[in-house]
């Protein structure tokens, strides 16, 4: 800016506002004559192997794959701010088949590609929109959130190309070959029940196997990286971010889109492929210690191997099966297939350009199976997020009385797992919360742009809505009133003086009892069909359990409705009790209600106002790991 010499403060102020709508109409008029790209947007080039009959091409904008038309893509290419439209048309004309003029270069960047976002505004041009033919939806609850790069493009690169040579097939032919023997030899041989069990008695070792899975996904996201350089191409990021209702690590291999379609089939599979090079050190590692717990990793590699083959969220087997297709990404492609398939249906949408027909086959095969997938899963959570959310607040604060035991006796390892236990519990909250608002969330957007653009939707739209939230009320409406803590009627409250542990029998006051001295070992929770030691009931009870007790000459319609009673919820002991003064008897540390049927609506407000409560002197303790083995 040129100097004006000494202004006032207020003569400054002016001066510098006018200047800068100045400069912002200079840019503007400068934008309708040399159109420029929108920010965050990027050329990656031709898609090679693709599905289509047509050669398609590719541009990024926000981390999201749009596929243009060469013409379109040309547009874009030489559109970067300084040329003008009959530059830019000059150089589309050199390098395409096409005839272009600059009237045709603006009205493509007008009607295309400004809407789309891949271009600055211009005079005359629609508002950016979510995408453009076959690409760009908005963002869905099947994306990556809250992504965070942790290793830049310059920190993976060395390493990649150091692991390439895993790659190469006389490596990789001999690796698969080993891996396929020895995991032969863990699950036909070995066997992996005992490794269960050494996990299960050694608290701090669990630990050791969560950090090992950590090392282990690294490690995966190495085999994506080491896979994309082998091909020819370089990863541009690793970080972590939710999806779902649980972390994931990620790594940026968009670069893939410009190799083959085996190099990019290898670059989504490299991360099994290191899995299982790194479950076999795992089982070296064994070989060399006999540290029994650590063949769980293998296991769980192998899980989570299965578990990311489907194909039915944006995980490593979803990718695969879109780039053995040619489909840059299933789920966005969806809505302009099925523009494409039904035509006079959806005037005026944008379409996917014509597929190869066995392409077409397996996407229609696909959408007929992922559809009904997600709508199931979307219900379910739906309909079980109060369930989910109080299961988890009651596991949290049973961790947190177990965090509070183990500090008092110095147990740091217990204290750790615990830690551990609770941070999952609290992420696996948010995910879940997160997940419903983006479900609902995605479905009012839908609602409020299908009936916004015509004032004869409107109505439909409002019933749409209250229809959701009325079946969402029904859904939850059993849920909510299940967190109603208060007692029944016709509850008795007995005292119970400080319980000690004790071997031999107990005489007790009431019957069943109520509380008091007991066994040092408590009843595990569940349904028994044969009468269990009162002195291990108390225990269980003195953990916080409720105990259902019942004649046996019961009918046996009551007694299986006790039976799913105790397999639907946590801390719930049944078990027949000869000579009860009533056909069913529920009892808690303290408290007890004499039932004549099972089918009596108290029996539930009893136990929600009873398991885990305060009046149970080690409320939220174990209810197994002891004795008995309960009936499925």
């Amino acid at each position: 800016m040129t100097n004006m010499g000494v202004l006032s403060c207020q003569d400054g102020a002016a001066e510098r506002a006018a200047s800068r709508t100045a400069d912002q109409l200079t840019t503007l008029v400068q934008a309708q004559e040399r159109p420029g790209l929108a920010p965050n947007v990027e050329l990656v080039g031709e898609m090679k192997g693709t599905g289509f009959k047509d050669r398609q091409w590719l541009v990024q904008r926000d981390g999201q794959f749009i596929q243009v038309t060469e013409l379109l893509y040309r547009i874009v290419e030489y559109a970067d701010g300084q040329r003008t439209y009959d530059e830019i048309a000059e150089r589309v004309t050199a390098s395409t088949p096409w005839l272009v003029t600059a009237d045709n270069v603006r009205e493509l960047i007008r009607t295309k590609l400004v809407p789309s976002g891949l271009m600055a505004p211009v005079a005359g041009s629609v508002a950016p929109r979510g995408g453009v033919p076959g690409n760009g939806e908005p963002r869905s609850s099947l994306r990556l959130k809250f992504r965070k790069q942790v290793i830049g493009p310059h920190g993976i690169e060395p390493i990649a190309a150091a692991l390439q040579v895993l790659y190469a097939r006389p490596i990789l032919i001999p690796v698969l070959v080993a891996a396929a023997i020895t995991h032969g030899w863990l699950y036909f041989v070995h066997g992996v029940a005992g490794s269960f069990l050494d996990l299960f008695y050694r608290p701090w070792a669990l630990l050791i196997v969560v950090g090992v899975m950590l090392v282990s996904s690294v490690f995966h996201e190495f085999g994506h990286a080491a896979a994309l350089r082998y091909g020819g191409g370089k990863a541009r990021g690793m970080g972590v971010g939710l999806y779902l209702v649980y972390p994931a690590f990620y790594t940026d291999v968009s670069d893939s889109y410009r190799l083959s379609r085996v190099a990019r089939v290898r670059t989504d599979l490299g991360g099994f492929y290191f899995h299982l090079i790194f479950a076999m050190g795992i089982m070296a590692v064994y070989l060399v210690t006999r540290q029994e717990f650590l063949l769980v990793v293998v296991v769980l590699i192998n899980a989570n191997i299965g578990h990311q083959l489907l194909p039915y969220v944006r995980m490593d087997g979803y990718w695969a099966l879109a780039d053995i297709t040619g489909i840059p990404d299933f789920f966005s492609q969806m809505g302009p297939f099925a523009a494409s398939l039904f035509p006079r249906l959806n005037p005026g949408v944008s379409r996917l350009p014509p597929l190869k027909p066995w392409v077409r086959r397996v996407f229609i095969i696909y959408t007929l199976l992922v559809i009904p997938f997600l709508a199931l899963l979307s219900y379910s959570l739906i309909e079980y997020l109060p369930r989910l959310l109080k299961t988890t607040w009651f596991s949290l604060v049973y961790q947190m009385r177990l965090f509070s035991i183990a500090r008092g006796e110095g147990a740091f390892a217990t204290m750790a797992v615990s830690g551990l236990n609770m941070s999952l519990l609290a992420l696996v909250a948010f995910a879940s919360m997160y997940m419903f608002y983006s479900i609902i969330g995605g479905y009012l957007k839908g609602i409020w742009k299908w009936s916004k653009s015509k004032p004869i939707r409107r109505p439909a739209g409002a019933a749409a809505v209250a229809a959701l939230f009325g079946v969402i009320g029904l859904l939850w409406a059993p849920q909510v009133r299940s967190l109603d803590t208060s007692p029944p009627r016709g509850v008795k409250k007995f005292a119970v003086r400080q319980p000690n542990e004790v071997r031999g029998p107990v005489v007790y006051r009431q019957n069943p009892p109520v509380g008091g001295d007991h066994a040092p070992e408590w009843q595990n929770c569940g349904f028994y069909d044969a009468p269990v030691l009162n002195e291990h009931a108390v225990h269980s009870m003195e953990h916080g359990a409720v105990w259902i007790t019942y004649r046996p000459d019961l009918p046996r319609d009551e007694i299986e409705l006790l039976r799913a009673l105790a397999q639907g919820e946590p801390y719930v002991l049944v078990s027949p009790y000869p000579g009860l003064p009533a056909p069913v008897v529920a009892s808690a540390w303290g408290r007890q209600l004499h039932l004549a049927s099972t089918r009596d609506e108290r029996i539930d407000k009893f136990m929600r106002a009873f398991r885990n409560g305060a009046q149970a002197p080690r409320s939220a303790g174990p209810c197994t790991g002891g004795v008995g083995t309960p009936k499925r």
